[in-house]
């Protein structure tokens, strides 16, 4: 909160107040009279997601769910189907977490949930009850039985990854993760190409 003391006319005193805008109003003014003259109310709009001020010079974002004001930034605003989203409103059209987007993003590159969990450093619970959950979402599909099963990622599993991938992207554990998923795609093309000249010998 600051108080910024204007003027001094007589006994009147002016003075102006700013606070921070209540949730969902992008900004307000209001004088009113105290005892000791009038005093002018100023609220300033804060991104309801991460309270990052709004500068006027840049975007400002409104969920079309819950009507939040978003600053633009990847991790507070996510676009889903040509729509501005808060993430706690895209998450009850799209529900997809951390554990469940790193699984994702391992099948898209071919992975094998094995290689996932090893990379993602999750435990065997972790990983299972996370697919449980892509499973129920319908972002993944079981193809075989028993042993010889394997997963297969969907589009509607797609379209959940791209959707938080600007947002889970600035994660540290998922950045870890995805740090870690890139050094072992370079490897592993790495070890073909080496086969590969020895073949060519």
């Amino acid at each position: 909160m600051e108080v910024c003391s204007l003027e001094n006319i007589g006994e009147d005193i002016l003075e102006e107040l700013i606070l921070p805008e209540r949730q969902g109003i992008l900004g307000s003014r209001r004088l009113r009279s105290t005892l000791h003259g009038v005093l002018r109310e100023t609220r300033v709009a804060f991104c309801d997601q991460c309270g990052r001020r709004l500068e006027e010079d840049k975007p400002t974002v409104i969920c079309c769910i819950c009507g939040k004001k978003l600053c633009a930034s990847q991790t507070c605003a996510l676009d889903y189907e040509r729509r501005h989203y808060c993430e706690d409103d895209v998450q009850a059209q799209l529900p997809l977490t951390k554990h469940g987007h790193m699984i994702l993003s391992g099948m898209i590159q071919g992975l094998v949930l094995g290689d996932i969990k090893d990379l993602a450093h999750l435990s065997s619970d972790e990983v299972q009850s996370a697919l449980n959950q892509l499973l129920e979402q319908k972002y993944v599909e079981k193809r075989g039985v028993s042993l010889f099963s394997s997963y297969r990622i969907r589009d509607r599993g797609i379209l959940a990854w791209k959707t938080y991938e600007p947002a889970y992207s600035r994660d540290g554990n998922v950045s870890h993760f995805e740090s870690e998923l890139t050094n072992y795609l370079q490897e592993k093309e790495a070890k073909a190409c080496q086969q590969e000249r020895r073949w060519g010998k």
